[in-house]
């Protein structure tokens, strides 16, 4: 079984668009937002490395002069779209080893993301049967930990979940479903679009909350062609990304109430590193 897993985090942006949560902080796009004195890609970045799971590092949409990662990673140009830029994800990985197999596909706005959270959600795909996975938050664990983090959640009968931003799968159906799902990653945000193109059956089942993680999991095969499972992760900081500025507010919080977190003994073992060039 495969032990280790080359990964892609996107980080691009819309240079004609106004993001407010780089706006709020007075970066150049949302990547760069600090965090513990560090950039929030940055942070990402390091997540992965604290992994002993992961191989390659692929970024997508940052300059080699914008940050500093410390470690090995290959960087790929901005692109227009999120699904350009992971397409450009899966074409660098492709680049790098043709061979087909499972990677990981990540958002750079996962700020509080950690290797042990890497770890548990590779761990929990495991025995590695499905083609592709989906890490999924529970609305209480989330609420339990950001009461005010104002997630898109999907109400099914098993509870209501929002997404993690975490994938894992095979190198081939990343690339078979590229086109089948860019309706999909357009709507991510508008939950009733999502479910009005899963069909009417579907629409009727989760207007009266009756839709079940196996319907979408059902459904997903019969548009996407692939065989795909969600998995339930219990740890909070997991869904918690930054697409608003209050929730960038809520992960500073977070952190200054958490100083045993990882970003925090990152970012100040960085900035002494660099207090003491």
């Amino acid at each position: 079984m495969q032990e280790q897993f080359d990964a892609f985090i996107t980080a691009g942006y819309d240079p004609d668009k106004v993001d407010r949560v780089s706006a709020a902080a007075g970066v150049a796009h949302k990547s760069l937002v600090p965090l513990v004195g560090m950039p929030m890609a940055w942070h990402v970045v390091q997540a992965l490395a604290e992994s002993d799971r992961i191989g390659e590092i692929v970024v997508v949409g940052i300059e080699p002069e914008e940050i500093d990662f410390g470690v090995p990673v290959h960087h790929v140009p901005n692109q227009p779209s999120l699904w350009a830029s992971q397409n450009a994800g899966l074409r660098k990985l492709r680049d790098l080893n043709g061979e087909d197999r499972y990677v990981l596909a990540l958002s750079a706005d996962i700020a509080l993301l950690t290797g042990t959270i890497v770890d548990s959600f590779i761990e929990a795909c495991k025995p590695l049967e499905q083609e592709v996975y989906w890490g999924i938050v529970g609305k209480d664990v989330m609420l339990n930990a950001f009461p005010d983090s104002k997630r898109t959640y999907l109400p099914l009968r098993e509870g209501s979940f929002c997404s993690s931003d975490l994938y894992l799968g095979r190198l081939s159906a990343g690339f078979q479903i590229q086109e089948r799902i860019r309706y999909f990653i357009e709507n991510r945000k508008n939950v009733l679009a999502q479910v009005w193109k899963l069909g009417l059956p579907a629409m009727v089942k989760f207007l009266l909350r009756r839709l079940a993680i196996a319907d979408l999991v059902d459904v997903a095969y019969r548009i996407a062609g692939i065989h795909g499972s969600p998995v339930v992760l219990q740890l909070a900081e997991a869904g918690m990304d930054v697409d608003k500025p209050e929730q960038l507010v809520q992960v500073r919080d977070y952190l200054a109430r958490h100083p045993d977190h990882p970003a925090n003994g990152r970012g100040r073992n960085s900035t002494a590193a660099e207090d003491g060039a």
